[in-house]
């Protein structure tokens, strides 16, 4: 039996989870029940070129930069526990959709960046408890779509036209996967 998601315009309380302009970015969300390696990296495959960044935020459980170093994928660490990894080839990107999956599947988010002149040192987010995450050193002018992947989904945040209604997006989901039509904006 397929797995079940369902894509839906944000709700106005995800995109002020976000301190970007809402005016540039189109925000749908992707509920699905499991976050899996193979799903991160097919979306990321089939709706992105490289280089893509991938922000994890919280590596907490200790093996995460062992397995980057072992697998001599560069990283930038911004915190003890914290590092931007510039994906630019499929063996990087198998390696860090695994880190990904274990992170959401624990509660933790993780943050996937598109887009031209992005560099991992401006990727650094600020949270600050009763507001929004902020990415100060970010050119949003650069960034085409920024994607947020949590435990129950992902949101995407894209001013690219092909990924820009709940219609569209549904084509990047693996086919693994069964569209829910009555929860979604189709």
């Amino acid at each position: 039996m397929k797995k079940e998601y369902f894509v839906q315009y944000s709700d106005q309380s995800i995109i002020n989870s976000f301190d970007f302009p809402q005016n540039n970015f189109v925000s749908i969300t992707v509920g699905i029940s499991e976050i899996t390696h193979d799903l991160i990296t097919s979306l990321v495959q089939q709706m992105f070129r490289f280089p893509v960044f991938f922000v994890l935020e919280s590596m907490i459980f200790g093996y995460e930069k062992e397995t980057l170093i072992e697998n001599k994928v560069p990283f930038y660490e911004f915190s003890s526990d914290s590092a931007i990894v510039k994906v630019d080839s499929v063996e990087k990107l198998d390696v860090v959709s695994g880190l990904a999956e274990v992170l959401v599947n624990n509660g933790l988010s993780i943050f996937i960046f598109y887009g031209e002149g992005i560099v991992e040192q401006d990727l650094i987010p600020l949270r600050q408890w009763n507001k929004p995450i902020e990415f100060k050193n970010v050119d949003i002018n650069k960034v085409d779509t920024f994607v947020d992947v949590e435990e129950v989904g992902f949101t995407i945040f894209s001013k690219s036209n092909l990924f820009n209604t709940p219609g569209k997006v549904q084509n990047y989901i693996p086919r693994c996967y069964s569209l829910d039509i009555n929860s979604s904006d189709i």
